[in-house]
């Protein structure tokens, strides 16, 4: 078919070394390189690395080799055509002698493969791209949770997210000049025309967009805070483009849109501090003066000896109920990182359970009593006088 026999000796070879070897070579060079631009004493990533990009970067190794096997038959293929169309174009019309320009538009195999070859390289080194950069977010956010930084903890995902949109925008925008010859100035251009009704079709995602910067610039809840709004309360997870994920009580996982958060009242149970608990308590009636003050006494004295408890306990009795005199009882349980306020209030309800029994005998509870009485109607009997 026209060429030297050694053409075809050189396309098979590199396609036995990019086939056998790309895995080898990804291995070498995925952690060496690693090894030789990060350098952390304290920690060794090379091997994790190597494992987290060695699918993307082997497939762009062997469509490297592929390429260079296919270039070796590059004089075969430019001859195979695959349309050929002939164009003629005019000189300038005023000159006096103008001309007939005949040119030729045409589009072989080897064309072809090229922008195949170029298409394939571009997406495989966008995938490497996105796994480095993956990676390496993911390590930062591991420190963060280590060091307790809820703000970077807040701020990676988001800035991962808006780098991967970025890069994924860049490589359409490559592959359009790169492969089907596109004037990007020129298509970057249009799109500043046309941005205005993309901007209104867009509008809620922008907004909602627009609404997660907000949220890292002002700051009212960092990823972990306990928030309450529009009635859902929970913790905050993960902050999106788009919506706030919060974990509630019961496991739940709710996606709040960004708009809401910056337009509604919202609430951060954690900025505060502390937690207020309130209860009443029931103590019998015929208890001394002296019961009751001790009562009162021993319930405040054990609630401040609790580790989680703050602030100023209020103990006192408030009312002559129906069933009991009412105790009030109005304390605060310090909101803090590794603070479980579920635990800390069943420790001080255990704690007054006991000072009750100790000094009040007990609670009291509603009860009711059946009464025996006898029936009378005199409505029945007046009506028999009548008639």
């Amino acid at each position: 078919m026209g060429l030297e026999l050694f053409h075809y000796w050189r396309c098979l070879g590199f396609l036995f070394i990019g086939f056998f070897f790309k895995g080898l070579i990804s291995r070498f060079l995925s952690k060496y390189v690693f090894k030789l631009f990060v350098k952390d004493e304290e920690y060794d990533y090379s091997d994790s690395f190597a494992m987290h990009i060695r699918r993307p970067l082997s497939n762009f190794i062997f469509i490297v080799f592929a390429y260079l096997a296919f270039m070796q038959l590059a004089p075969l293929f430019g001859k195979v055509w695959l349309f050929k169309q002939q164009v003629e174009k005019h000189t300038d019309p005023l000159l006096m002698d103008a001309q007939k320009v005949l040119t030729v538009k045409s589009f072989t195999l080897l064309t072809l493969g090229r922008n195949i070859f170029f298409f394939l390289q571009i997406l495989s080194f966008t995938q490497i791209v996105l796994r480095v950069m993956v990676f390496f977010f993911s390590r930062l956010e591991e420190r963060a949770i280590h060091r307790a930084d809820r703000e970077r903890q807040q701020l990676l995902p988001l800035l991962r997210d808006v780098l991967r949109v970025l890069i994924w925008v860049t490589m359409i925008f490559v592959i359009l000049g790169v492969v089907f010859k596109v004037n990007v100035a020129a298509l970057v251009a249009g799109l500043g025309v046309g941005g205005i009704a993309i901007a209104f079709a867009l509008k809620d995602s922008l907004e909602n967009l627009l609404s997660s910067f907000m949220i890292l610039l002002d700051k009212p809840f960092v990823i972990g805070d306990h928030v309450k709004i529009n009635g859902v309360e929970g913790n905050v997870e993960s902050v999106g483009f788009r919506s706030t994920a919060i974990r509630t009580f019961d496991q739940s996982l709710v996606s709040l849109p960004n708009r809401n958060l910056i337009s509604n009242a919202l609430e951060n149970f954690t900025q505060r501090g502390m937690r207020r608990v309130r209860l009443v308590v029931g103590v019998p009636y015929g208890l001394s003066v002296k019961q009751l003050q001790d009562t009162v006494t021993a319930v405040r004295e054990r609630i401040n000896t609790q580790a989680h408890v703050t602030g100023t306990t209020n103990v006192y009795v408030d009312n002559f109920g129906d069933s009991g005199i009412e105790i009030v009882i109005v304390y605060f349980i310090r909101v803090a990182e590794g603070v479980n306020f579920t635990a800390a209030k069943e420790k001080v309800n255990y704690e007054i359970y006991e000072a009750v029994y100790q000094h009040a005998t007990g609670f009291v509870f509603p009860t009711q009593a059946l009464v025996k009485a006898d029936v009378f109607d005199h409505v029945t009997k007046a009506d028999n006088k009548a008639s």
